[in-house]
């Protein structure tokens, strides 16, 4: 009867082991750092991307803003006028053409409309985090707080204009064909009847310009000024930081 013998397995020694426990170990801890130095370079990129961006919609943002600073300042002047001359009784001693311009020029909306294409991704998407730029980062969030109580604020003025408004209509002939706000032309084309339709109401009028122009000068214009100054810092910090690529 024939017997087979097995081949006998070579055993491996402890260094073996220890030489192919390593060299796993190494593989893996190169793979795990290179991932990471990948995440990084893609975060670093990423990082860049957001802020350029963002920089291009405070650009944007900065045109607003001088655009409302600009309206306001107009409300501010005209409601100033009409209070300083109803106080010293000489605003009924003024043409009616002048005293219609000055009571509906007094009541312009003051609108900012903010660029939120970079904010609103960094906000909803958890991207903030890639902002590791802490300077950045600071100026966003003071920026942001800003806006939030520039809103605030804006809604409180818009409430007030409405009923600033509302006193209007029941106070001055501002129906249509009495007058036309909108040409160069507007002064000829007053009808004979006064501006002052009710001079009961004239009182009601003056108070809610004076809250108009309180709140427009103390608050609403402050608040515009203080978004325009760090709008225009945080450009300046990003353009210098992170400028364009050349073409």
């Amino acid at each position: 009867m024939e017997v087979h013998h097995h081949p006998e397995v070579e055993k491996k020694g402890f260094k073996a082991y220890l030489l192919e426990g390593l060299m796993i170990f190494l593989a893996v801890t190169m793979g795990f750092f290179a991932e990471s130095l990948r995440e990084h370079i893609s975060d670093n990129h990423r990082e860049k991307e957001f802020i350029r961006s963002f920089s291009e919609d405070l650009k944007k943002d900065t045109a607003a803003l001088h655009f409302s600073i600009k309206r306001l300042n107009y409300d501010i002047r005209f409601c100033d006028s009409i209070v300083r001359l109803y106080a010293t009784n000489e605003l009924t001693k003024k043409p009616d053409s002048i005293i219609l311009q000055m009571s509906w020029d007094a009541g312009h909306s003051v609108d900012v409309f903010f660029t939120d294409r970079t904010s609103s991704q960094l906000k909803g998407t958890g991207s903030m985090r890639l902002i590791r730029n802490k300077a950045i980062a600071d100026s966003m969030l003071k920026y942001w707080n800003n806006q939030f109580a520039l809103q605030q604020v804006h809604d409180r003025f818009e409430s007030m204009r409405a009923e600033q408004r509302r006193a209007g209509w029941k106070t001055f002939n501002w129906y249509s064909g009495a007058y036309n706000h909108s040409g160069p032309d507007a002064r000829q084309k007053l009808p004979e009847n006064k501006a002052i339709a009710d001079e009961r109401q004239l009182n009601e009028f003056v108070n809610v310009c004076a809250t108009l122009l309180n709140g427009g000068k103390t608050q609403y214009l402050l608040l515009l000024n203080r978004q325009l100054s760090l709008a225009t810092a945080i450009i300046a910090t990003i353009d210098k930081q992170y400028p364009p690529k050349s073409e």
